[in-house]
C-alpha cells in the first residue's frame, strides 16, 4: 500500500510538471495512501506513536491515546446526524440560490 502510494505521489508530480489538469486525482489518491500506510503501520502492535523519552512505559500507544467507551459510543451516534445537517444546508442553500436579490 505504501509503494503504491509513492508511485502514485511520483505520477502526479510527473503529471503536474507535464501540466496535466488531472494530476490533483493521482496525487491526492497517492497521498492519501500513503499516510494511511504510514499511520496504519504506526498504530499496529502497540508500538508508541509518541515515545516519552523520560519513562517508555508512559509513551503514547493507540491503546491508550484513544477515548473511553462512553465517549466513542456518543461520537458514533452524533455522527449519525451528519448527513442531516448536510442535506439541511443543500435544501437551504438550493432555496436561496431561488430568491433573486432586488438590491
Amino acid at each position: 500500500l505504501l509503494a503504491i502510494g509513492v508511485i502514485l505521489v511520483l505520477l502526479g508530480m510527473v503529471q503536474g510538471a507535464k501540466g496535466c489538469s488531472k494530476a490533483i486525482f493521482t496525487l491526492g489518491l497517492g497521498t492519501v495512501l500513503t499516510v494511511f500506510a504510514l499511520l496504519s503501520s504506526i498504530g499496529l502492535g502497540q508500538s508508541a506513536f509518541y515515545p516519552s523519552l523520560n519513562d517508555l512505559q508512559s509513551s503514547l500507544t493507540l491503546k491508550n491515546a484513544s477515548s473511553s467507551y462512553y465517549t466513542l459510543s456518543v461520537m458514533a451516534y452524533v455522527s449519525l446526524l451528519v448527513p442531516f445537517v448536510l442535506a439541511y444546508i443543500i435544501y437551504v442553500w438550493n432555496a436561496m440560490d431561488k430568491v433573486k436579490i432586488t438590491r
